[in-house]
This record gives structure tokens, C-alpha cells and sequence, in this order.
């Protein structure tokens, strides 16, 4: 027997479950997780179900990480410690909000050298969307001595990580962010300049320059206010929806400025992409520089959690103790 988080129907209402291992499928790597995460994401699957849970029942959880029980496939041997993130975990197959998991091998990564698993459910798909968009600005040619990168929804987890990967690699850092409470947050991270999303908001289709890129994990509004101030041959990231999904500007920041807007989705990218986004983590971050950035806590906390964090109350990373200490 093992606990899940499991919603049995769309009217069913999350609970954490007692399963039997019967209910898992019998080609998969069976995992033990030891963490996993709690993201916005999640939130949503949770709370409303629908769109993110393509069909029931359904674990929710889109990360985990933890020690491989039984390999068919033989690709990982027993005891290797693994991490999942993405591939539609928690939305069309069981996901990491379960003491027991068994996936795809196709799915899973070594953790990489110098990291725990904890530390890989500290940056989880948040870290590793953070470290795949600084991947494209660095690909695109943009280096410290560019200019300064904006980074939106600042205190978020994709927005605290992206931080401490910019300023670790020397880069100026200009966060944006919607609650005056996090300034002091923003500020213990590193960041040079802070300014309220607000004002990205109400910006003209084409306003003052000034950065020369950006990280946005909100669209909307804001996105469009973000490529108003992009700096002519500019570069920004797209890899979130948090304001909203529709982009109201016009072609003239890339037509008269020629700026370079790039999406990102974490989810399907492939095993050779994720592996290098991981390699940065790993190389950049520190268990301080983690420690500092997220809060862990007990499975059994997960419900409240996803209503804290839809309501924007939290800050940073939730990382989720899956077995009982």
C-alpha cells in the first residue's frame, strides 16, 4: 500500500489516498519518491481539475524525485536516484504526489553530480524552465557585458531561480513583481533594480529602452509591456502565463526594433536539452543558495498549500517531503 494524492472524477473532490501497488502499471520504472513539488501548475490540476487533467483518475504532480525499485527496461539500475519532470506527468499519467511511481523510462534523468534530491525538487520544472530560457539568451549571444535582463514574476519559483542563475553568472538583474512585500526577498537574492509589474502593464506599444532581455513568466499585458522596453536587437523568453494567455501588442517592437521574442515549454523538450539545463543547475547552485528559495514541507500540508499558492501567498519554491520522517 502506498499514499497518493488522487482525484477519482472531474466532481471528485483531491484527497490523499491509501493505494494498492496493483493500481500501477507493470512496465514502468517503479520509483520511491522522496520529494516532489508543488507549482502553479499544480495548483490548477488540484483545485479545477480541468484543462491540466486530461483524464481520471489522476495522481497530480508534474515533478519528483526519488530511488528506482525495479527497472523491466534495465535502463536504470535499483538504487539510482532519479528525477521526472514534465511529459505530462500529474495531466495524462500518474504523477509525483505519491509515495510510489512507476513511469516510462524514456521519462526519467540521473540526478545530476554535486545534487541531492532534494535539491533537484528544489528547482523541479520552475529550475529547469529558469535554466533552459537562460539557456536561449546565452545561445543568442547575450552576455553581462549586453546590458541588463528583466526578470518577470521575480519572486516566483522560475523567477527566483532565473535570478540566481543571472547574477551567478555575472549578469545585471532587474526584477518586476506585483507585492511590495517581496522587495526585501528580491533584494536578499541579488537583484539591482526592482520595479512593479504595474508599470509593464500600462506601457506604450513601443516605450524608453531599457534591458537589453527578459525571462516572463506572466504574458499578457505585461509581456507586451516587456518587449516595449526590450533594447533594438534584443532577446526575451516567454515561458509562462501567470497574468494571462493573450499578448496584446502590435508587430512594432519587432518590425522597428527588430527585438527576438522565444517561447519555451519545458514539457516535452528533449532528454539531451533537459540533461544540459540540468548540468547548469547543478554547476551554478549551491544547498545555501536552494535553501534560501524554498520551504519544504510534509505531504500531508499539500491541499492547504495549493490554496496558499493560487492565492498568491507564497513565496519561492514548495517543496514536498513525500515520505514520512
Amino acid at each position: 500500500m502506498f499514499r497518493a494524492l488522487l482525484i477519482n472524477s472531474e466532481n471528485d473532490k483531491p484527497r490523499i489516498s491509501e493505494l494498492s501497488e496493483d493500481v500501477l502499471r507493470r512496465d514502468g520504472v517503479l520509483v520511491k519518491v522522496e520529494y516532489s513539488t508543488l507549482n502553479y501548475k499544480d495548483c490548477l490540476a488540484i483545485l479545477h481539475g480541468k484543462p491540466i487533467i486530461r483524464k481520471y483518475p489522476m495522481v497530480t504532480g508534474i515533478d519528483f524525485s526519488g530511488t528506482v525499485l525495479n527497472d523491466p527496461s534495465s535502463g536504470f539500475r535499483e538504487g539510482s536516484k532519479v528525477l521526472m519532470t514534465g511529459f505530462g506527468m500529474g495531466e495524462k499519467f500518474w504523477g509525483g504526489h505519491s509515495e510510489l511511481a512507476s513511469v516510462d523510462a524514456s521519462f526519467l534523468l540521473n540526478i545530476p553530480s554535486g545534487f541531492t534530491m532534494k535539491n533537484a525538487m528544489q528547482c523541479g520544472t520552475a529550475g529547469l524552465t529558469a535554466s533552459m530560457a537562460l539557456l536561449k539568451l546565452r545561445d543568442f549571444g547575450l552576455t553581462p557585458e549586453s546590458g541588463k535582463i528583466l526578470v518577470t514574476g521575480a519572486s516566483g519559483g522560475v523567477g527566483t531561480i532565473s535570478i540566481l542563475l543571472l547574477k551567478k553568472l555575472g549578469f545585471h538583474v532587474i526584477g518586476a513583481t506585483s507585492n511590495k512585500e517581496n522587495v526585501e526577498f528580491l533584494e536578499n537574492l541579488g537583484v539591482q533594480e526592482i520595479i512593479e509589474t504595474s508599470t509593464l502593464n500600462s506601457a506604450k506599444i513601443l516605450d524608453q529602452q531599457k534591458w537589453i532581455g527578459a525571462i516572463d513568466t506572466l504574458g499578457s499585458k505585461a509581456l507586451a509591456g516587456v518587449c516595449a522596453h526590450t533594447f533594438a536587437g534584443g532577446a526575451v523568453v516567454a515561458c509562462g502565463n501567470a497574468q494571462g494567455m493573450d499578448f496584446p501588442t502590435s508587430v512594432a517592437p519587432f518590425i522597428l526594433r527588430g527585438i527576438n521574442l522565444f517561447g519555451l515549454d519545458s514539457v516535452y523538450q528533449t532528454i539531451a536539452n533537459k540533461k544540459r539545463a540540468w548540468e547548469l543547475l547543478a554547476q551554478c547552485l549551491t544547498d545555501y543558495d536552494l535553501d534560501n528559495i524554498s520551504t519544504e514541507y510534509q505531504f500531508k500540508d499539500i491541499l492547504d498549500l495549493a490554496g496558499r499558492l493560487i492565492e498568491n501567498r507564497v513565496t519561492g519554491r514548495l517543496v514536498l517531503r513525500i515520505q514520512e520522517s
